[in-house]
């Protein structure tokens, strides 16, 4: 009991500096926790923690659609707008803001009148300089594909593909090690095709109406350059493509780590 007490003073502490969504049970959801595991792996390599943030009146926002999550004079570093929510939600006047998920992002901010850097990208692609594939490899889990399905999907979609299956909802070590070791990816969740793509691996948008706006996934294809948002409507359509390798991100990645708001804890 007091353990659990200590341990929810010290995640509100830390999300007063550094934002990230999870679900009332605390469970990780990949697309929204690694916004906390990866600020804390970069920070670590000044000998920084979340803690030492020098103003815990702003937070920095940054992986997922969560910038109806940001206040005004928050930071932002590779957030994207959420569709789903009204335009109200959106209740800040100015935000500093280092980098975007993609350009329609941008748009909209600026024409909220906040300046905004033509820098893109989710920041999850730099999961690989933390996660190095090599040391992921696993040949016991080699697959030829695996399907991840979105948080909020009807399980029923998946039926005949349960050993196929992999779970949105762990931490990022288990979730890449799945990942690294597959043929292709085919994923309804959007950072299953971003980390998939961080890695090289095969990974295509499988709509499976789970209620998701469309306007995330353009955000983010845009944001890598592309024009388009391959996706298929099942998984069978998703095996039944040519398997073609991501973009190298190797350009976007560099700008997005250079853009991290270092000065606000150094």
């Amino acid at each position: 009991m007091l353990y659990q007490w200590a341990e929810n003073i010290i995640r509100k502490h830390r999300k007063e500096r550094v934002f990230w969504w999870e679900p009332k049970d605390q469970r990780p959801n990949i697309g929204d926790y690694v916004a906390y595991d990866l600020v804390s792996r970069i920070l670590s390599m000044k000998g920084q923690f979340i803690k030492d943030k020098k103003d815990s009146k702003h937070k920095l926002v940054t992986v997922g659609s969560v910038l109806h999550f940001a206040n005004t004079g928050d930071t932002v570093w590779g957030t994207g707008l959420n569709k789903k929510m009204a335009d109200e939600r959106n209740r800040f006047n100015d935000l500093d803001v280092r980098a975007v998920r993609g350009p329609l992002t941008r748009d909209y901010l600026i024409k909220r009148g906040i300046e905004v850097p033509e820098i893109y990208g989710d920041p999850a692609i730099l999961l690989p300089s933390f996660y190095p594939k090599s040391l992921m490899r696993n040949s016991k889990l080699k697959r030829d594909f695996i399907v991840i399905n979105h948080m909020n999907d009807d399980m029923d979609k998946y039926r005949g593909y349960e050993k196929h299956l992999v779970t949105p909802m762990q931490y990022p070590g288990s979730f890449i090690e799945q990942i690294v070791n597959a043929g292709r990816v085919i994923s309804s969740s959007l950072h299953g095709v971003i980390i998939a793509e961080a890695y090289g691996i095969p990974a295509v948008f499988y709509d499976s109406n789970s209620g998701e706006s469309m306007f995330k996934y353009q955000d983010y294809y845009l944001g890598t350059g592309r024009t388009t948002v391959p996706k298929v409507s099942s998984i069978a359509e998703g095996l039944s493509l040519p398997v073609m390798a991501p973009p190298d991100f190797t350009p976007i990645a560099k700008k997005l780590y250079s853009a991290f708001p270092f000065d606000l804890w150094l």
